[in-house]
């Protein structure tokens, strides 16, 4: 699909969206033109896109700002048929619900949580700072303790008012 709208062709896009949102007209060469998207610039006809293939291409030609000072404002007019911007769907308010009241670790949803949200799998994952070897264990929603070799042993005579007995290995209260 070449349109975060669901249009099959990038032609029909740059036509019925990227047109309209940015008061673009065609040029005899196919190419279109609009004024530069940011707020208070007047440069006239700086901006122009096409669609040669499967996506709509663009380039701006202002004096005062690059492409990259251009791209959020053109970001933020065109929406999801940006080319190269994240395509996130709708998220359904009932599957919301019914994943917040599901019976499944806190880790799991927060996993899900941010996969409804747009996020792939690996990134959801880093942002929650899921370990490599945790990892298929939170995307399954298994529950439990670690195994013995991810546990870390906690220190024996780092807490204050604890002593170690060295003849059985245990701690007693001063």
């Amino acid at each position: 699909m070449a349109c975060g709208l669901g249009l099959p062709d990038a032609e029909d896009c740059a036509a019925d969206h990227w047109s309209p949102a940015l008061d673009g007209r065609r040029e005899r060469n196919g190419q279109w033109r609009a004024n530069c998207p940011v707020l208070g610039c007047g440069a006239l006809r700086s901006l122009e896109y096409d669609a040669p293939g499967k996506h709509v291409r663009w380039r701006s030609f202002c004096g005062e700002h690059d492409k990259d000072a251009v791209r959020p404002y053109l970001s933020a007019l065109i929406g999801s048929c940006m080319p190269g911007g994240r395509r996130r769907e709708p998220i359904d308010h009932d599957m919301l619900a019914a994943l917040v009241l599901a019976d499944l670790p806190p880790m799991t949803k927060f996993l899900r949580i941010l996969q409804m949200a747009g996020l792939g799998t690996a990134e959801a994952l880093d942002k929650l700072g899921v370990r490599r070897e945790n990892r298929s264990r939170v995307i399954a929603g298994k529950t439990g303790r670690a195994s013995p070799g991810m546990q870390k042993p906690k220190s024996l005579t780092s807490s204050p008012g604890m002593t170690r007995v060295e003849s059985h290995g245990m701690q007693t209260c001063r």
